[in-house]
């Protein structure tokens, strides 16, 4: 099989707890792994996704288009939460590849494997490039989760969580028990919080209790829990009174809550029941876990809102409105190196190379010299595949200028001029090539020595 290098959406997935599973139960480890890829096989045929490896409980697939990557992803999860329940995370990225018969390797490929290890069981996470790619998308939506920085990749990586048809979404703190989770102000990992309701308890709660609507209150079901306790006390008064069991309805209402949580698949819970522990941090502790990397430093000045809103609306996916704070942000500071950055980081995603090329110049121009950076972000991917970015980094990321084309005149009296002339010439077009002067100062020099040649 020959070397392929392709652009395409890289899809890992890996079984939770697999080794664990063989350990205890290895008849059930070999019935989920099954199950694991005949699902995968079918929906990657659905999806037109294509294989390259199955490695242990893992896998690496990828496809030609993103939204189809994502869809394929979602549509496995939901399968997953059946028994037997496949407890499945899976991370996605979009990039360059290069495979062959022996195996696949490149940085995108390395990017998409940390942010599958970064998930959870039932979760789906992609990178800001992918989210990029579906963020208009009917039904597929995504929940910026933070920027994080991925064990052997050089560059903070934004990633999001697939929030459709009630794939998991982590609380924020859960992250934490990865090695690849760093906290960016600080550079410390936090403890991680507990893991919020459980199915046992619930079950219990149900079964013992559930004709007061205990378990319904322990769910964070309030409302159901006081409908449940009001009518609990009016049917135990109409039997004792009465001398009619009205109290064993809410009794069968309780021990079917009790059968149902009982058999519920544990993905199918969390997602149901703790799903609002992803609201538990506060809004404005979320903006803050959200700040670009420290290198990257705003000055103190009016304009410093509007940056700092235009930041966000990039990281969110939303470039046309981060594009017009980004703007009104040069018209008050044209010489903001930072804005012009973020600005060249839109346009390469955008596929627009003038711009891109014009505000990375910019940027460069005005203070940004973090180049190893720069040759890392995956921003600007479209950008270095450009047949001109070469000479471009090579001339201090300005721009090549072109020699201006020669006029008829020049051409038909060449032989007026002398050598020395045309060497003086050509020497002030090396110049310019170099960046050392400019195409105004080439021309006002270049009119010196052909007046002073005639």
């Amino acid at each position: 099989m020959p070397t392929k290098k392709v652009l395409a959406a890289i899809m890992f997935t890996d079984i939770t707890g697999f080794s664990a599973m063989m350990q205890s139960s290895e008849q059930l480890a070999t019935q989920v792994r099954n199950r694991h890829r005949s699902v995968f096989k079918i929906s990657h045929e659905k999806f037109n996704g294509k294989i390259l490896q199955y490695f242990g409980d893992g896998t690496l697939s990828i496809f030609e288009s993103v939204s189809a990557a994502v869809e394929c992803a979602v549509e496995m999860q939901i399968e997953f939460r059946k028994e037997p329940e496949v407890p499945l995370r899976i991370g996605i990225h979009t990039g360059d590849i290069t495979y062959d018969e022996e195996g696949a390797y490149g940085n995108s490929m390395n990017i998409a494997s940390r942010v599958e290890n970064l998930a959870v069981p039932g979760s789906i996470f992609i990178t800001s490039k992918v989210y990029d790619d579906i963020k208009n998308h009917s039904w597929l939506t995504g929940e910026y989760l933070g920027s994080f920085k991925l064990r052997n990749i050089f560059h903070n990586v934004d990633i999001f969580a697939v929030r459709s048809k009630g794939m998991i979404v982590p609380v924020i703190e859960d992250l934490a028990v990865f090695p690849d989770y760093e906290d960016k102000k600080t550079g410390a990992v936090p403890k991680p919080r507990g893991r919020g309701r459980r199915k046992g308890v619930a079950f219990l709660l149900a079964l013992l209790f559930g004709v007061f609507g205990v378990h319904r209150f322990y769910l964070g079901q309030r409302g159901r829990g006081i409908a449940m306790l009001v009518i609990s006390i009016i049917t135990l008064i109409g039997t004792i009174e009465e001398g009619v069991p009205l109290i064993a309805i809410m009794g069968i209402i309780a021990f079917i809550d009790a059968i149902l949580l009982l058999f519920m698949p544990r993905l199918e819970f969390d997602n149901k029941y703790n799903v609002d522990l992803n609201r538990e941090v506060p809004r404005s502790k979320k903006r803050r876990q959200r700040k670009q990397p420290q290198r990257i430093r705003v000055k103190e000045d009016p304009t410093k809102k509007i940056f700092d809103t235009a930041v966000r609306e990039y990281k969110r996916g939303r470039h046309k409105e981060a594009v017009e704070l980004f703007d009104q942000v040069l018209t008050a500071r044209p010489d903001d190196y930072l804005a012009h950055f973020y600005l060249a980081r839109i346009f390469s995603l955008l596929f627009d190379k003038e711009d891109a090329f014009f505000h990375l110049e910019k940027s460069v121009e005005f203070g940004f010299d973090d180049f190893e950076w720069l040759e890392e972000d995956t921003s600007f991917e479209f950008l270095r595949d450009q047949a001109e970015y070469s000479s471009f980094r090579n001339n201090g990321y300005r721009k090549v200028a072109e020699l201006p084309e020669p006029t008829p005149d020049l051409l038909e009296n060449l032989e007026k001029f002398n050598p020395e002339i045309l060497d003086r010439i050509e020497e002030l077009g090396d110049q310019m090539e170099r960046g050392e002067i400019s195409r105004e100062q080439f021309d006002v020099e270049k009119k010196k020595i052909l007046g002073g040649g005639k």
